[in-house]
Parts: structure tokens; sequence; C-alpha cells
């Protein structure tokens, strides 16, 4: 053992002799508390002999941020302390005391009061406090629902919060006692109290080549209003090449303005998509007077997407035509894109062959090329032109258009024409089976394979016994002119009124003795769906209730597509279920597929129910043409819990000011409590000031007495609060008494208060 070892275990012996003797103040080390204590004076440092010492070894070094910062006058700042030992692993119950120096403005408004009796923290006042380094982690809240503000307290950090009301700079010492090194134990920090508020100018959309306007307002944090004079740094830190006015610069500094607003116009070198980031920054500007130097108050940026416009264009002409035909070409142009197109303008080259008729808007006609000058067309939309023309010869005609707008934006499309001579060809297609109640879906495509057009075009379905087209026997198509190559289709849908199989044949007919012949051919089967359900027929409350199903097929046909749910009722939960079921918004959903005839499936479900009643749980079965249901019904019977808190805010107090105890009742249970009365029992030194709850109060001596709550549903709460004045100092208990009609003992809670001068 080497002599520094043996001078600190020597020294610790020593201190817990004199310690146990003389019940001194206690001190932190690595090996805990040398004797426990109520909330006192603690000493940073051991007694006579150990304070000459390494006391703490582990120590050796503290850390606290930030060290320099700027913030709005009226907010609250957190500074976070960190003990660590030499190799910066966090070390968890050391002394950190917190001072503010004379002549600074700001003050201590709360600091870490974690910790157990001498080594709980404590403020001294507001300037001086004495915290402990956290053995958990912690998350310290601002007491808002925006989880973004929220401080994260890790092993071996402590932390303190300091406040202004008017500006200038706080100069803080973060002191840890245990660190043997003078040059480790302090660290020095400074925060720059301002009174100032800004708002940045939101992220926006333009399109390419148009100057957007940035405006940056900075005004007081205390009232609101507008600060002149301050600078405001614009600087285009990415995206296309782009400058600011004034200046014509990428980077540019301009002061706000009598309204406290400075401004700077973003305009695109070159009209390009992208995205730019704008970074600012806002300057209070050096004041010689006053010898002020400048200070940076805030930073922010924002992003400017600009969009271009897209063109496009699509066209469709008619496929196959006689000689001497009317044709049409459908042409749309579109602007998918996010920003006007301008100048847009489209040219049509018709082929030798096809001529000219006329269009819609009309065209500027010259020779076989027309032309459309649309101008402007808005991000988006669409428009359409229409062209008649007619073929002179037979042949294969190609029909090139092309769009072109400013920015260099082009597309061009195509379609062709076939004209050729007349021959009909007639397909009847179908399923081979269906069910019987079953839509039959019939598709009959007549189609001109020949040279020339076919007029009078007509289909006609003669229906066998037990079929029926909307009600008839017979489906009779009008197709009328049939161009070479072209082809319509005829659908139609069939329904079976009884099982057997069907053949019918459908013909089509034109002018000139044109005919033919096409057959279809259908077997009709029928399934019927038996679904039972069993379950128990009593359970209480958060209690499994488990269901056994039978899905039957007593057909002649499958049962395809089989799906089986059950609709849970309101108040009963999913817990678990066989057979691949899967629960969603209270239904269970089984996927059974294909139910052969005289087949069957069984699955099984469990729930649990949160409520009190009968639970009627019902099932159904559906299948391709087939469905099915049933149900069970279980009695549920629950039970009430009522659970008590108190907290009171805040705590400590001084003596003549108040603090206020929240009083939360909780009906954990699944049933409604009732009667539900809350007492309340006040120390010596607290007087009554007020109260309010969902009853009233009445008051005799140092107790308050709420009238009976009727009935607390389950999961509900009642809240009560209890405002009083401190009137002695001390650290006192208000004792709290629950009592209801379902309870056979009182619920009983106290909350300890600290009075001081």
């Amino acid at each position: 053992m080497n002599a520094p070892t043996r001078t600190r275990l020597l020294f610790l012996a020593v201190a817990l002799t004199l310690a146990a003797a003389a019940g001194c103040s206690s001190f932190p080390t690595k090996f805990g508390v040398l004797h426990p204590g109520h909330i006192a004076r603690e000493h940073g440092k051991p007694m006579e002999g150990g304070y000459y010492q390494d006391f703490d070894p582990d120590a050796a070094m503290l850390k606290v941020e930030p060290l320099e910062d700027t913030n709005q006058v009226q907010t609250q700042h957190v500074l976070i302390a960190t003990v660590t030992d030499a190799s910066g692993k966090p070390l968890d119950s050391r002394r950190v005391e917190w001072l503010i120096q004379e002549g600074s403005v700001g003050s201590i408004v709360e600091v870490d009061e974690s910790g157990w009796y001498d080594t709980r923290g404590a403020k001294i006042d507001n300037k001086y406090a004495v915290t402990h380094t956290n053995r958990n982690a912690h998350v310290i809240t601002r007491g808002n629902d925006d989880p973004k503000d929220d401080i994260h307290i890790e092993p071996g950090q402590t932390w303190c919060v300091i406040t202004s009301p008017v500006e200038g700079d706080t100069h803080v010492v973060a002191y840890a006692p245990a660190i043997f090194n003078w040059d480790k134990h302090k660290v020095f920090l400074v925060k720059h109290w301002q009174d100032a508020a800004w708002k940045w100018p939101p992220d926006a959309t333009n399109a390419i080549g148009t100057p957007h306007e940035l405006a940056v307002k900075v005004m007081k944090a205390s009232d609101g209003s507008p600060l002149e004079g301050m600078v405001v740094h614009f600087k285009v830190a990415s995206g296309p090449k782009a400058v600011l006015e004034p200046g014509k610069k990428p980077a540019i500094a301009v002061k706000t303005d009598a309204a406290g607003i400075a401004k700077a116009t973003l305009h695109q070198a070159k009209p390009t998509e992208g995205a730019n980031v704008i970074e600012m920054e806002i300057i209070r500007p050096e004041d010689k007077q006053c010898c002020k130097p400048a200070v940076k108050l805030a930073s922010g940026k924002m992003t400017k997407t600009w969009v271009g416009p897209r063109i496009g264009i699509e066209k469709t002409a008619t496929p196959r035509a006689g000689v001497g035909d009317t044709i049409t070409y459908d042409i749309v142009v579109t602007n998918p894109g996010k920003a006007d197109a301008t100048n847009t303008k489209v040219v049509d080259v018709m082929p030798d062959g096809i001529t000219y008729v006329s269009s819609r808007p009309e065209a500027k006609v010259d020779g076989q090329t027309l032309t459309w000058n649309l101008g402007r067309l808005a991000k988006g939309t669409k428009r359409s032109l229409t062209v008649k023309a007619k073929t002179t010869r037979t042949g294969t005609f190609w029909n090139p258009v092309t769009v072109t707008a400013d920015h260099g934006l082009k597309d061009d499309a195509k379609d062709e024409t076939v004209v050729t001579a007349p021959k009909l060809t007639l397909e009847k297609t179908g399923p081979a089976e269906a069910l019987i109640c079953e839509p039959i879906p019939i598709k009959v495509v007549v189609r001109n394979t020949g040279d020339g057009p076919a007029t009078g075009v007509k289909i006609m379905d003669e229906l066998p016994d037990g079929l029926t087209c909307d009600g008839s026997r017979s489906v009779s198509v009008d197709v009328g002119t049939l161009k070479p190559g072209q082809a319509k289709q005829a659908t139609y849908t069939l329904r079976a009124s009884k099982r057997g199989a069907y053949t019918n044949t459908a013909t089509a007919k034109g002018a000139g003795g044109l005919k033919a012949e096409a057959s279809h051919k259908i077997t009709v089967r029928e399934p019927v769906l038996v679904l039972t359900k069993t379950g128990p027929k009593k359970r209480y409350i958060g209690t499994n209730i488990a269901y056994d199903i039978t899905v039957a097929n007593k057909g002649n046909g499958e049962a395809r597509r089989t799906v089986l749910t059950d609709t849970l009722p309101g108040g009963v939960t999913f817990v678990s279920a066989t057979g691949g079921g899967k629960a969603s918004g209270g239904r269970i959903t089984w996927d059974l597929g294909t139910i052969p005839p005289d087949g069957s499936k069984k699955v099984s479900v469990t729930c649990k129910a949160a409520r009190a009643g009968n639970i009627r749980n019902v099932i159904s079965a559906t299948a391709v043409c087939s469905k099915a249901s049933a149900e069970s019904v279980t009695q549920v019977a629950g039970i009430p819990a009522i659970l008590l808190e108190c907290v009171d805010n805040p705590d400590p107090i001084e003596v003549g000011t108040n603090t206020t105890y929240t009083i939360t009742v909780t009906n954990q249970g699944s049933a409604v409590g009732t009667g539900i009365q809350i007492t309340c029992i006040m120390p010596a030194e607290l007087d009554y000031v007020s109260s309010t709850g969902p009853t009233k109060a009445a008051t005799d001596g140092k107790a308050i007495t709420f009238a009976p709550l009727a009935e607390l549903a389950p999961k509900a709460k009642a809240t009560y609060r209890v405002v009083v004045k401190g009137t002695k100092a001390g650290d006192v208990r208000f004792s709290v008494k629950l009592k209801s009609n379902q309870m056979t003992s009182s619920a009983d809670e106290t909350e300890s208060t600290h009075i001081y001068e």
C-alpha cells in the first residue's frame, strides 16, 4: 500500500469516528454519504485534515454547457453541469455550487433539488445555489405540450435555471468542490440578455425566373414594439445561382426600418428549377456612446423552391378508314409542371393522302401545315385540339404534331390511320363456370378485318331458358359502321335463375350479307354457408372470453373467397385468434379462402370486456353468392378501484405566501365508483384560503370537507384544488382522506410542504 493510499484510509477512519461521536455534517464521497439526516446546511469539503487531501480522487473535471449564449429577456435559460473522472465518465452524487457574480443582471430561478437528506440540492438565494449530480436520467419539461423544448439530464449531470427581466450580462461561476485540481473545478459562464424577438420569413415556392421578397421582422420581446436599425445579414447558402437585392450579391446586409422590418429580394441568375437555402443572421450594432459591442441576436434560414413548367402532347387518330371517309385527330397539350408555360405553340404537319377539313379551335392553315398559337398554358392544365380530315387514297398515314414553349420546352407525338376494305369476325367470351348469384359477364367483339367500311353492323344473342339479361331472353346491340381494321366490343351481364349447363350462340350481321357467329358454354353452381358460434355464459371485466366458430359449406358449389368477420361490441378488445385472424378497428377477420361442398373450417377468438353488462358478440361469414351469421351472449361483471393522489405547487413557500394542493381521484377499476368524499386536514402552520372541485367544500377549523361526488366512471378523474397560506415556518404535512360507497376503509394521502421565513 503506497503512502497516499494509507493517508486517505487514515483520514476516512478519523472522519467516520468524529462523525459518529459528534454528529457532524456529512459530505459525499465515492463511498457514499457518511451519515443520514434531514435537509440541512452541508459543507462542500470534509473536516480538518481531509480538506487538504484529494478526498474524492475519482472527480477530475467539471464541464458546463453552454459557456456563452444570448437569450431574450424574460425567458429562462438552463445551465447543465457534468462532473467526470479523468477518462470522461460522468460521476453521480457530486456537489456543484452556482454563483452569480455581483454586478450581473439576472437571478437564479430554480435548481436541481434531487437527492436525499444532506445531499439534496437547494437554492440558497437568488445569487447562490447548491446541487448534486444525478444518478439516473431525467427529463425537464417546461410544462407545455411541446416535447422539442424538453431538457434531458443524463447520469452525472445537474442543472440550474437563470433568467433576467432586463438587458445585460449574467456572469455565473460553477464550482465543484470535490475536484482537487484548482484549474479544473471552476467554470466561468456568461449569458447575454437582449430585449429582442424576431420573425423569420416562411419557406416559399415560386415560378422560375420570378423575384421573391424576404422580410425579417425584429421587435422588443418585452412589449412587441419594433426595433429599428438592427442589421440583418442575408446569404444565399446553397441551390441554383442567385443574387439578393439591394446590391445584386449572394450576401447582403440590410437594416430594419421604423417598423422593425428588413427586406431583401431574391433573383435567379438563370431560370432554373431547384431550391435555394437562405441563411439569415440578426446583429444588434455596436453602440459607441454607451460602449456596447455588436451582439448577434439570432440566426435562421428559409428554403426558396423554384418550380418550372412542363410541356407534353398526345395525339389520337382514327385508326382505320375507307377512302373518302372523314377521320378525326384528337390532340391534347398538357402542362404537368408547377408553373405556367408561356408562348405555347402547336404545329401539325398532315401527310400526303390526308386533306384538311376543319379544326377546333380554328388553326392557321398553310398548305398541309396547321398552327395554333396557344400563348400561356397554366400549370397543371391541358388544352384539347380537334382536327377533321378526309382520306384520299389507301395506305398507312402518320400524322406528326409538335408543341413548343419558352425556356426551350418541346414535345412531339404522332399516330397512324390505315385505310383498307371490310370483313366481319366475331368473338364471344365469358366464364366457364359461375355461381348462381354471380353476374355472368359476356364480351362480344366484332371486327372488320377487311380493307373497306362495314355498315349497318348489328349483334344478336338469343338466350336459353334459365338465363336472362336485364330480365330479357334476348340481347341486341347496334354497332353501326366499322371502319377497316376497326373493332367494337359489346359487353352485357347474364343472370342464372337455376343450376345447370348452358350454351348460347351470338350472331353479327352487316349490310351486303356480312355475317359471323360465336358460341359460349357455362355451368352454374350454388354454395350454401352455415355458421355456428359458441362461448361462455359469464365472465368478469378484464378476463379472457373465448369463442369457437365453425363455417360449413352445405351447397354443391365452392364457397370461394370466404371471409369470416367477428364484430366486437363496444367495450370489448381483441386478445388473440387462431387460424390467421387479424384484428383492426374492433373487427377480427379471417380469410378462409375456398370451402368445398360439404367442407368446413374452424377457428377461435379470445377477447376481453372493459364494461359490465350482456356482451352480444356477432359474427358473419360471406363468400361468393352466400352469407351467414351467428351470435353468442356473455354476461360481464365489473369492480371499481379508486386511486388518490395529492401534489403541492409551489414548494417550498415563504411565510405569508400561498401554495395549492391538487388532489386527483382516479377510478382505475372497471365499474362506476359512487359516494366519493374528500376530507383534507391542514397542519397548524397553514390557513385555508379557497378551494375548488366537482362538489362544494365546507370548512371546520383545520378540516375541509367536500360534498360527496355521486359517481365516477371507470378511468375517469375528479380534481380538487385547495389553496392555503403559510403562517409559520416548518416542514408540514397536508393530509387527505378519501371514502366511497364501495370502500371498506378510507384511502389516506399526505403531501409535505416546506415553509421558510
